[in-house]
């Protein structure tokens, strides 16, 4: 009878010693490179109906050192379409004894809203044990939560961080009969077992077994390309009173349609004042640039998570009222006001944010986290982010530039391609003048153009930070061993492809070390490369270069030197060639002036493992080039 009361009062799924989760029993596969284990990961997604579900989540991390203490928490979210029904923990020490269970009191419960996010119906709890005196030790957490938002079904990943081996994960996702699964395995060649249920339906289970830690090396693909996932969605959901088909982008796009039609009319005072604005406009681009301009001088970006699971936007009217919204209200806005002028004008679904894998174009599913205004105007295409409040029009970014987004019209959506910006768009333009003082330093007035993604931080950094700190920024970012920076400045310059102009004037300390009779002058005042990281063993991943990596820069750098010096040598012109891109530098002597010209293009791309020993090289090539110096000597 004391054994049953014990086993009574015993949380399910958390034991009072679990000795097979000592550290003793852990293979050396698995604690190599890793500073946590996941013994076990089971994760378990009941559909009830087309718009209820539970979701159950057990898991149990080793944490073998100081690293891994993040593991020894857990978050879970939830809005007023899902609950939290059940969240519990356990301690156990090295020999996977019970230290100590979750109690209700450790548990916290609070917003999620952020500094930019003014209305949030989303709440996370939270629970984590305190730092541990000696590792490893074991942590466990079952958490239950009921669903009502079925446009998005889990998608599994247990190994979620390069530095985390997983021992045991299993999904299991149980349908009803009438409702079908979708699902897409990425990195896992192991299909599911499917067996039928009682009540007619399905049941899938997906398992993982001894995943060691991940090293992810340089350049490597997105995380999400590389990592066992498993996706799901559902084929038709329900959404409070929304009904939804995902067999296709065109129905994803009709739903997403429908969830927000007749949300953007105006109010007739702002309508007629917004006729008012284009009414010297002959063109669509004119009434397109006229207002977005009021747009982004009469609105402000706040995150606004309320409406159905957040993708149904907040009426173009409370904008006009309020005077903000988020990326789907003021997109929702912008598209009403050239509605009323005229310019019909649509929405585009993204997956936003540097870093991001790309859109699964055969799984059509809700894999966006942004929304963009797409005008289109005969031949021509105009987007709008209309969350900035800077950019020109038709300018995107890196921020949503260069990938497959989806476009919504009244009939459905289609996959189309966002703005690409190559090396020819992705400009840095620099001219020096320097003087050489007889102590070797350099007083030199710098002017350089960034266009396309390399104006990017330029652009956030004026509109952004104040006086100081775009000074204490800039000092930051100038990579000249001592210096003293006399006067900075920016300019816009908008456009399609906008640039930032910057001025500089500074003095660079011993620039060039006089030794003797002897100047030596280092050439490549601010662009200098350095070496990457070289291969150590066989690389493994594919080398990944986003269109951050397509760029061309031009640097042409005059120094006037010090009376009474001649070249002891010159310099022989630089050329280098590769798969990734071009390097070419030579220096010019004119008497007592020196002009060097560099000149280096990159190519973005996806290249085969084996290609990495070629960057290097690449690289190292240009880190020596890069380092060129030419030697004076004193004449009188």
């Amino acid at each position: 009878m004391k054994t049953l009361l014990i086993l009574l009062l015993t949380p399910v799924g958390l034991a009072v010693g679990q000795t097979e989760y000592g550290s003793t029993t852990l293979p050396e596969a698995l604690k190599e490179n890793a500073h946590a284990v996941m013994r076990r990961h089971e994760l378990t997604y009941a559909v009830k109906s087309p718009g209820e579900a539970t979701q159950r989540l057990r898991q149990v991390i080793t944490v073998l050192d100081e690293q891994g203490d993040e593991y020894a928490k857990h978050v879970v979210g939830y809005d007023k379409l899902s609950t939290v029904l059940d969240f519990t923990g356990a301690l156990y020490d090295a020999d996977g004894k019970l230290i100590r269970r979750l109690k209700k009191a450790d548990i916290t419960d609070q917003s999620a809203q952020s500094d930019y996010t003014l209305f949030d119906d989303q709440r996370y709890k939270s629970a984590a044990f305190p730092k541990q005196p000696a590792y490893p030790y074991t942590v466990e957490f079952v958490v239950e939560t009921g669903e009502r938002n079925l446009m998005f079904y889990p998608t599994w990943m247990p190994q979620d961080d390069e530095h985390l081996s997983v021992e045991q994960s299993t999904f299991t996702v149980q349908m009803p009969a009438g409702l079908a699964l979708r699902h897409k395995a990425v990195n896992l060649s192991v299909p599911p077992t499917e067996t039928a249920r009682p009540d007619g339906g399905k049941t899938y289970v997906w398992t993982l077994a001894n995943q060691p830690a991940v090293v992810f090396e340089p350049l490597h693909p997105p995380v999400r390309e590389m990592m066992p996932i498993v996706y799901t969605a559902p084929a038709t959901f329900e959404l409070q009173r929304y009904t939804g088909n995902l067999t296709s982008w065109r129905e994803l796009g009709r739903f997403y349609h429908t969830l927000n039609t007749g949300r953007n009319q105006l109010p007739p005072a702002l309508q007629q004042q917004v006729l008012d604005l284009v009414k010297t406009e002959k063109t669509t681009a004119g009434k397109v640039a006229r207002v977005y301009r009021y747009l982004q001088d009469n609105t402000r970006y706040v995150g606004i998570q309320l409406g159905i699971g957040g993708w149904q936007t907040i009426e173009a009217e409370q904008v006009a009222l309020s005077k903000y919204g988020d990326c789907k209200a003021l997109t929702n806005f912008a598209q009403g006001m050239l509605a009323a002028v005229g310019v019909p004008a649509y929405p585009v679904l993204v997956r936003a944010g540097s870093g991001q894998p790309a859109l699964m174009a055969d799984f059509p599913s809700f894999q966006f986290n942004h929304v963009v205004l797409c005008v289109p105007d005969g031949r021509d295409t105009t987007f709008l982010e209309c969350t900035s409040g800077h950019n020109a029009p038709g300018y995107m970014g890196d921020f949503t530039g260069g990938r497959q987004a989806l476009l919504v019209l009244p009939d459905g959506g289609r996959l189309i391609r966002m703005p690409d910006y190559r090396a020819a768009d992705n400009r840095q333009q620099r001219s020096i003048t320097a003087t050489i003082t007889p102590e070797g330093d350099a007083d030199a007035a710098i002017r350089t153009r960034y266009t396309g993604l390399q104006q990017d931080t330029y652009a956030e950094v004026m509109h952004s930070l104040s006086r100081d700190d775009q000074r204490a920024w800039l000092i930051k970012r100038i990579s000249l061993p001592t210096f003293d920076l006399t006067t900075f400045g920016y300019a816009e310059q908008p456009g399609r492809v906008p640039a930032i102009v910057e001025t500089i004037a500074l003095r660079a300390r011993r620039w060039a070390t006089a030794s003797g009779s002897r100047l030596m002058l280092p050439l490549n005042l601010l662009s200098a490369q350095g070496n990457v990281t070289p291969v150590v063993g066989t690389r493994k991943m594919p080398v990944h270069m986003d269109d951050s990596y397509e760029y061309d820069d031009r640097d042409t750098v005059v120094y006037q030197l010090p009376k009474g010096y001649t070249p002891e040598f010159r310099m022989e012109p630089i050329r280098i060639s590769s798969a990734f891109g071009d390097y070419a530098a030579e220096a010019v002597i004119e008497g007592d002036r020196v002009r060097y010209y560099r000149h280096m293009r990159m190519h973005g791309g996806r290249y085969p493992a084996t290609a990495y020993a070629d960057w290097a090289t690449f690289r190292r090539k240009v880190a020596r080039a890069d380092r060129a110096q030419l030697v004076f000597v004193k004449t009188d």
